[in-house]
């Protein structure tokens, strides 16, 4: 991106997102040590509150009402899922929203090119299997997969639904509907000179360099701008030199399928250790994935029609409270299985043959 003085013009916005690189494979280890460190003292006996804080005062600087803040939360987030996300633990999240739907939240510190793999790749999967298109989004941190009142399974079985040996060919499916794939298409199509930035002497309007780069699309790759109701089974994917380059950036630079299929590895081995948790109501951890912006979405769906938007949270959540979101009321309880037991008005004889 090419800037320039505005002389006078009033500001404006552009109208398009961008894409920033993920984090660092050193930073999330970094983020995962950190949990890993603050969860084992909030485990000792009287309360690592304390510990924690000159932890992070002693040996990273910070200013004690930033460190107070940061133990704070994150005791909060473990109190209320029971462990704290790194590398060797991923948590999985369940609760219900407004509408009666479910929003299942994955927090796996990998980083977002690794967490947008797994998000596409199990959007896809659920797609297939329950023949309903989720809306999802990925955070360095997170996943969010906003379910409807249909989908109902063990929430540990959701970790098991891609296999390392089979992602990637699920996974390149799955990203020729993601906006990325027109993106890299135009970018990679444009590199190779296959479309003309100039003509007459003059630059291409963008819109018709995005329109041209369909036409090319529609020639080369005839299934990705097919119409849906033709399509069986699934896209044919020609051996053609911009298609493979568009699906390598999108696998390798946008995404991390090495990473991923590593990852899923690992769960199967049992290195990484699954935690499941059904809440009430989302926990402190799951809020920033649940208000993130348009940049994280997996699908098309704009902001005011995510399904994220019917999660009602408190605005802050103490630590003292947080164990409660997993618990249930005893009288809901009890009203239920008064509700449920059966009130037999006639005695009624049965005989055995």
């Amino acid at each position: 991106m090419r800037v320039e003085d505005a002389k006078g013009s009033p500001p404006g916005i552009p109208f398009w997102l961008g894409e920033a690189p993920g984090r660092t494979i050193e930073l999330s280890q970094s983020l995962s040590r950190l949990h890993a460190n603050i969860s084992s003292k909030l485990a000792m006996v009287g309360g690592g509150r304390e510990p924690s804080v000159r932890q992070l005062t002693d040996e990273l600087e910070l200013p004690e009402p930033a460190a107070v803040q940061i133990v704070d939360y994150l005791m909060a987030a473990k109190g209320a899922l029971g462990a704290l996300p790194t590398l060797e633990r991923v948590v999985l999240e369940r609760f219900f929203d407004e509408s009666g739907g479910q929003q299942l939240v994955i927090h796996a510190p990998f980083g977002s090119r690794i967490n947008r793999a797994w998000g596409l790749a199990l959007r896809k999967r659920m797609c297939r299997k329950f023949n309903f298109e989720l809306q999802a989004a990925a955070t360095e941190n997170s996943i969010v997969l906003s379910l409807s009142t249909s989908h109902s399974f063990p929430l540990e079985d959701i970790a098991h639904y891609l296999h390392s040996k089979t992602v990637r060919p699920l996974l390149v499916q799955a990203l020729l509907d993601a906006p990325m794939f027109a993106t890299r298409w135009r970018w990679d199509a444009t590199v190779a000179l296959a479309l003309p930035r100039f003509r007459g002497g003059k630059k291409r309007a963008p819109q018709l360099q995005r329109m041209e780069a369909e036409d090319l699309l529609a020639a080369v790759f005839p299934d990705q701008v097919a119409c849906g109701e033709n399509l069986v089974g699934e896209r044919e994917i020609p051996d053609h030199p911009l298609v493979t380059q568009t699906i390598a950036d999108c696998l390798h630079e946008a995404m991390d399928v090495d990473g991923l299929e590593n990852v899923l590895r690992k769960i199967e081995d049992g290195e990484i250790e699954i935690h499941a948790r059904d809440l009430t109501e989302p926990s402190p951890l799951a809020l920033e994935i649940l208000g993130a912006r348009p940049y994280a979405f997996l699908d098309d769906a704009p902001l005011e029609e995510r399904r994220t938007q019917a999660v009602m949270a408190r605005r802050w959540l103490d630590p003292e409270t947080a164990s409660d979101l997993g618990k249930l009321d005893a009288d809901a309880i009890r009203r239920v299985i008064e509700e449920l037991r059966p009130e037999p008005r006639t005695r009624t004889s049965c005989t055995m043959r």
